[in-house]
């Protein structure tokens, strides 16, 4: 009886979405004020950087590469530096935003300023996280619509991770950059395809079927 006097309310769903969990999957997904993450200082995930620094882990590599130690640190230990800061293992949106703001496919040490970098940003959303509504009027929703012209909110501020898989595009634009004295990424055009590769045969030919 007292489910028919107060029927719950219905919760929006999309079908093929089901990694995102059950009920509403905008409720699920949105960016919540991270407190376990502002309850540590800066200082803090600094000085583990230090603690895990090359000079300390792997002073033979930093000779080998030429670059001060003490500045440097294995990328793939962030998540490890996390856990260690943090006294526990991270939750799942934590980590969710440590990793929408450090850039661990790049290369393979980071520096110490692109680290206070990123734990800035890091700390910036888990402190200020905006709201995943971005209207409250459909009149100027449809106008900015019919001109093209987008929010100004950004998904990173306002989802723990891709709503969508539109969303995955520039996703991570908003990652710390290394800095003057760390590696940058090299981006290298493509020097040849199978199509440039083959560029002026028929199609028979291609295949080789002449």
């Amino acid at each position: 009886q007292n489910w028919l006097e107060n029927p719950p309310a219905p919760a929006m769903s999309f079908f093929g979405l089901t990694y995102l969990g059950s009920g509403n999957v905008f409720r699920n997904t949105r960016a919540n004020r991270l407190d376990g993450l502002l309850a540590v200082p800066a200082e803090a995930f600094v000085d583990a950087f230090h603690q895990m620094s090359l000079e300390r882990t792997r002073p033979k590599l930093a000779g080998e590469i030429g670059v001060d130690g003490v500045s440097f640190m294995m990328r793939g230990e962030l998540p490890e530096l996390m856990e260690r800061v943090l006294g526990r293992v991270p939750e799942r949106e934590e980590l969710d935003v440590f990793l929408t703001f450090f850039d661990i496919t790049v290369t393979g040490v980071i520096d110490v300023r692109e680290f206070e970098d990123g734990i800035a940003r890091m700390r910036n959303r888990s402190e200020h996280p905006a709201s995943s509504r971005n209207y409250d009027s459909s009149i100027q929703m449809q106008r900015d619509r019919a001109k093209n012209r987008r929010h100004g909110t950004d998904p990173q501020m306002a989802y723990a991770k891709p709503l969508l898989a539109s969303q995955e595009y520039g996703w991570f634009t908003h990652q710390a950059q290394p800095s003057e004295i760390g590696f940058r990424r090299e981006y290298r055009g493509v020097q040849k395809t199978d199509v440039t590769l083959n560029e002026g045969r028929s199609l028979q030919s291609y295949f080789g079927e002449m």
